[in-house]
């Protein structure tokens, strides 16, 4: 689509996550001459501003959170159409932190620029100091709450690190249970980060008993997880996916021949080979 010099904008501003002193100075200076503004906290973000010695003179400043309704993404459609429309974090990415991806799809959809002033990610930090693998690492958001997802997660985890997002009244029984369902992961668990009390616990998910004395359960909390067992995860889920697959469609030899193939590590191929190989 071709865009013409009235074509609105959406930036994205990523905002220090506890230490002012991470602003870059392309944020500041959005945040001092920008006009509108879509946030999720309103009231949050005035006090970025009144920390920074930002007056609020002449900024329109708008709301975007989880409960938003289509009604008011268009709104901040239609703002943004010929003008800037900076979209703030209260902490780190819009993106990862905030709710901001509707309004951003919506915004590609309208034909807008889209742009994004770079800074402190709460999930990149907790992987620089994890001291686990980076690669491949997957971004999970927050864990679910219910205990029995939690369960299944913890035993069906993929090959990787992940990181998540836990509550601080949350943490303490999502890694009780975490040592149970899957002992061997190792984990990094890091609380407010560039903050005062910053703090971060890398252990084996088995010695969790050992490492909990020290942990204060409140602020911020990222859960960084890494399985080293290649196939735990994935190949329950596959072996499982395949024996359900026998069930509902019959045991026709290629079928067994890819649950043998899971089992034994083998080529299903060679396997069927070996099947269906007539007898001399």
């Amino acid at each position: 689509m071709l865009k013409g010099p009235n074509v609105g904008k959406i930036i994205l501003l990523n905002t220090p996550i506890g230490n002012l002193g991470d602003l870059t100075p392309r944020v500041l200076e959005a945040l001092q001459k920008g006009e509108t503004f879509a946030v999720e906290d309103t009231r949050v973000f005035k006090d970025l501003l009144n920390h920074l010695g930002i007056s609020l003179t002449g900024k329109q400043i708008y709301s975007l959170h989880d409960q938003s309704e289509d009604i008011q993404i268009k709104k901040l459609i239609d703002l943004a159409q010929g003008r800037t429309l900076y979209l703030a974090s209260e902490a780190g990415s819009p993106i990862v932190s905030d709710p901001a991806y509707p309004l951003l799809k919506a915004a590609y959809e309208a034909g807008l620029e889209v742009d994004s002033y770079s800074g402190v990610s709460s999930p990149i930090m907790a992987l620089e100091l994890s001291g686990l693998p980076p690669i491949p690492f997957h971004f999970q958001g927050f864990l679910p709450r219910e205990a029995l997802k939690k369960a299944t997660l913890w035993k069906e985890l993929s090959y990787g690190t992940h990181i998540f997002f836990e509550a601080p009244t949350r943490i303490e029984e999502t890694l009780d249970q975490m040592s149970q369902e899957n002992p061997e992961l190792q984990v990094a668990l890091v609380r407010e980060l560039s903050k005062k009390f910053q703090q971060v616990e890398r252990f084996l998910a088995k010695d969790w008993e050992l490492i909990k004395s020290k942990v204060m359960f409140k602020g911020e909390f990222v859960l960084v997880v890494y399985n080293p067992n290649a196939s735990s995860g994935q190949q329950h889920h596959q072996l499982k996916k395949l024996a359900e697959e026998i069930l509902n469609q019959g045991s026709t030899p290629k079928n067994v021949a890819k649950l043998l193939g899971e089992i034994l590590d083998r080529s299903s191929k060679d396997i069927y080979a070996q099947m269906v190989k007539p007898e001399r």
